[in-house]
């Protein structure tokens, strides 16, 4: 057998080692292929599967316990007719909206829940958004923030009551100002 001069000495080694690395990765392809099927198809153990490592990373695990959590933190725990959010570590509570078919609202200065007294501060952004059906509102004198919760009343509205420390009542009606009470001012040092 002679070479033609021309023909590069190293062509033949080049074809061999492309040959040997397409049949390399066709192989680890192929094997790829067949663990993603057998992982999927739920075949293979869980110690080598990826799939039963990812279902138990991501695993929520519920307490049995409901003093432990708040069980919905879009809602809000419903005490009296209405939903709060729960500051557990302050004893605060901000409200989030009336319980459904509420049209009479007052909204309390505390309560207790589960032997803890929590004292209401704020309204949620939205509070009075979701207070649909409402015609009067009465807001506690504890009350120091709204968050802007007045630019969102809702259309049944028909006044709000500002309840004050010394037991007197203030009334107002929509339009409402903003603010609807004024944003406490931080201590000086």
């Amino acid at each position: 057998m002679s070479r033609d001069p021309r023909e590069n000495p190293y062509a033949e080694h080049e074809r061999r080692d492309r040959a040997f690395c397409r049949a390399l990765l066709g192989g680890f392809g192929g094997l790829l292929v067949a663990y993603l099927c057998a992982d999927a198809a739920g075949v293979l153990p869980a110690a080598v599967s990826v799939r039963a490592a990812t279902q138990r990373r991501n695993r929520v695990e519920i307490s049995d316990r409901y003093e432990e959590y708040d069980p919905d933190l879009v809602l809000g725990i419903a005490v009296g007719d209405t939903r709060f959010r729960l500051n557990y570590a302050k004893c605060r509570a901000i409200v989030t909206r009336p319980v459904f078919g509420v049209t009479e609202w007052i909204i309390p200065s505390s309560f207790e829940l589960q032997g803890r007294v929590f004292t209401v501060t704020a309204l949620d952004p939205f509070a009075f958004l979701n207070a649909q059906g409402v015609r009067t509102i009465s807001l506690p004198p504890t009350l120091r923030y709204t968050n802007q919760a007045e630019r969102f009343p809702p259309e049944t509205l028909r006044q709000v009551k500002l309840r004050r420390a010394d037991g007197s009542e203030t009334t107002l009606t929509p339009p409402l100002p903003s603010p609807l009470i004024p944003e406490p001012q931080e201590d000086q040092p």
